[in-house]
């Protein structure tokens, strides 16, 4: 294999390339990802660059983004691609560790991404993740493998940023996209949610024998209005009360062109 060379290719659009004696991932807009054992799963880059589910605008200039499991960092890189500045938030270690490394294989963009190694919850200390190797990490999961991680409150995280000089009012848009297994239920109390403009929750109230009724209903006391949609099979199978993304946008907000 030469060095650079395109050796395959994933859904057609993706390169498989090897350089410097590593594996890579090529997307389409140019992004490079490292592929491993643990951090390499399709369907979520399937559902970013070929279904592209996390799509908020061609032109995401002076927008802040906070990217809530953020995995591997591969919605954060996407965000930032776009111009956006990006707050990258991923509790386990092994996820968080590859997420550094991309965001090296990405010098262009990585002064525009902050990466923390935290678990957004309802409480600052520590929480416990049942783990497995899909990307499926969860506070209530029932799988063998426990990881103890730092959790945060969003507010203290917020505060944090703005410690370090970020003030995320200043941004003309304001972003929160949470995909982290049940820890929405855990953000709907939280005062900071007021000074968001969109909201994108990929729920999956199943853990928690919940519905997506009760984070609508708390998103729309904050002048949201949203819209429910099934990004996966997953979400058809199982059905939209257990199990989908929620986009929501601040009410009279033209933000998405």
């Amino acid at each position: 294999m030469c060095n650079g060379e395109v050796i395959g290719r994933f859904f057609g659009i993706i390169d498989l390339i090897y350089r410097n004696g590593e594996f890579l991932l090529r997307m389409p807009d140019g992004i490079l990802l490292t592929i491993n054992s643990y951090s390499f799963n399709p369907l979520t880059i399937a559902e970013t660059w070929l279904y592209d589910i996390h799509f908020l605008g061609f032109d995401l200039s002076d927008w802040f983004v906070l990217d809530i499991g953020a995995f591997v960092g591969d919605t954060a890189l996407y965000y930032a691609r776009r111009g956006a500045f990006v707050v990258a938030v991923e509790p386990l270690p092994s996820y968080y560790e590859a997420m550094l490394r991309n965001l090296e294989l990405n010098p262009e963009l990585k002064s525009r991404i902050i990466s923390i190694n935290a678990a957004i919850s309802s409480e600052d200390g520590f929480v416990k993740f049942r783990t497995t190797i899909d990307g499926s990490e969860s506070f209530y999961g029932t799988d063998r493998f426990v990881t103890r991680t730092r959790s945060i409150k969003l507010s203290t995280l917020i505060n944090e940023l703005g410690s370090r000089g970020i003030d995320i009012s200043k941004f003309r848009v304001r972003v929160l996209k949470a995909d982290c297994k049940g820890c929405k239920y855990e953000l709907m109390n939280d005062s900071s949610l007021r000074l968001f403009d969109i909201a994108k929750i990929e729920y999956s109230s199943y853990l928690i024998n919940k519905t997506y009724h009760e984070l609508m209903s708390k998103l729309e006391e904050l002048g949201f209005r949203c819209r429910v949609w099934a990004h996966n099979e997953f979400a058809i199978k199982i059905g939209l009360d257990k199990h989908g993304t929620m986009t929501c946008i601040k009410k009279n907000e033209m933000i998405i062109r």
